[in-house]
């Protein structure tokens, strides 16, 4: 079983989300758990590790129900568009 040491999560948790995809920034792409290891010396499954704790520590609950109603919508909007079907859409 993985572990996490807290000493290493609040020491690293910052910057691996300011080095991530965890937040979009136009014309900057984020870097890969690996990248971000490679960077900080830690192993990418620290870095995953640390990554999805802290996102879940920064986003509330509302925020990630109201992300996956997004993805939600657009995929049935796509797929109405896609199939031709738009009794597929969301009202």
């Amino acid at each position: 079983m993985f572990k996490l040491d807290p000493d290493v999560y609040h020491r690293h948790k910052d910057e691996v989300l300011q080095l991530s995809n965890s937040f979009q920034r136009i014309g900057q792409r984020g870097l890969s758990d690996r990248e971000i290891g490679e960077r900080l010396g830690l192993a990418e499954k620290v870095v995953t590790e640390i990554r999805c704790v802290a996102e879940r520590d920064l986003y509330g609950l509302d925020e990630w129900e109201r992300a996956i109603e997004f993805k939600r919508r657009a995929c049935r909007d796509w797929q109405a568009a896609a199939l031709k079907r738009p009794d597929l859409r969301e009202s």
